[in-house]
């Protein structure tokens, strides 16, 4: 019987550097590193029971051809109290976002942002249900 998805794994250019933004920037701790042999230095960050593993020695991103969508996962959610708030916090960081806050036809609010790799991030805040 499958629980709940324990971690998610993220590739980066530097795994300090990927780790230090998402604590500074995104409020995760670090919860654990592991030394390998296999795949160096892996710091898991995590924040409320969830947990991000990264890995190092990744390549940059390229560009996908022809418009198209590269095969893989999207993005990671955070789910926040309040999109425009978190918003307009890390923009005072330096944060850039490619998405600004915008309000779906379901009525979610959501921001999308990335990490230092280029990673996709959204910010996702529900609607209250009354």
């Amino acid at each position: 019987m499958i629980k709940r998805i324990d971690h998610v794994g993220v590739i980066t250019t530097d795994v300090e550097r990927a780790a230090e933004f998402y604590i500074e920037e995104l409020g995760f701790t670090e919860t654990r590193r592991l030394e390998t042999s296999h795949s160096g230095t892996i710091i898991f960050v995590g924040m409320n029971g969830t947990e991000i593993e990264l890995f190092g020695g990744g390549r940059p991103r390229e560009q996908t051809q022809g418009g198209g969508r590269e095969v893989g996962y999207s993005h990671v959610t955070l789910l926040v109290d309040n999109v425009d708030g978190e918003y307009a916090r890390l923009r005072e960081r330096g944060v850039e976002f490619y998405i600004e806050p915008t309000t779906t036809d379901s009525g979610l609010r959501l921001a999308f942002l990335r990490d230092p790799d280029g990673n996709p991030i959204e910010l996702l805040q529900r609607p209250e249900i009354h």
